[in-house]
């Protein structure tokens, strides 16, 4: 629990604000959600327990508050926890993990890829307690077609696309950059992104 405190001290510290706290039974997981301020434009979603079982945890985004957000970190934990508990294996960049349903409504991205977190000041990534060094690493929503690229040609061909084709990693609204996957209209993505 000591640990769980200076993680969360150490992203109130970062992200300017003070968490709201969620805590599922299924997960066993505490999850901090963070508000926007002046200088960060977007909410962020932070679990803070995930370390006992492969010394990580796990960052989301979004440019609004989505509830099921935090009900999607709570089912990637369990998957997490359940790989750390069956061999031993933990969530590195380019896990994937499929979601029960897409990350927000109205969209299409239903998987997360563990990235690096890009978003934050150099350094946040790892915390450690002085004897225990944990990872910290943001969830990028990800479509079908786009997890299958990833399996198929790594983590690294699948970040230059995204570079390539001005992915913006906030945005679960977007369309995939590879294959087709079910389209959705501008106005929907306009509506469900806040903007008129």
């Amino acid at each position: 629990m000591i640990m769980t405190g200076q993680l969360l001290q150490h992203c109130n510290t970062l992200f300017g604000a003070r968490a709201a706290l969620y805590q599922y039974e299924a997960a066993d997981v505490l999850i901090a959600v963070y508000p926007p301020t002046k200088r960060r434009g977007w909410w962020s979603y932070v679990t803070l327990e995930l370390h006992r079982t492969g010394e990580s945890e796990c960052v989301m985004y979004s440019y609004r508050f989505e509830p099921q957000i935090v009900a999607h970190l709570a089912d990637v934990s369990v998957q997490i926890i359940r790989q750390w508990e069956e061999g031993r294996e933990r969530v590195q960049t380019g896990s994937v993990y499929r979601l029960e349903q897409p990350v927000a409504e109205k969209s299409i991205l239903q998987h997360v890829m563990a990235a690096p977190l890009n978003f934050e000041e150099e350094g946040f990534d790892y915390f450690t307690d002085g004897r225990v060094v944990v990872r910290l690493l943001m969830l990028h929503a990800i479509a079908d077609d786009e997890a299958d690229f990833l399996a198929r040609h790594g983590f690294a061909a699948l970040e230059e696309l995204f570079v390539r084709k001005g992915v913006d990693s906030l945005d679960l609204m977007r369309h995939p950059v590879v294959g087709g996957g079910m389209e959705q209209s501008e106005d929907d993505r306009l509506e469900s992104n806040g903007s008129s």
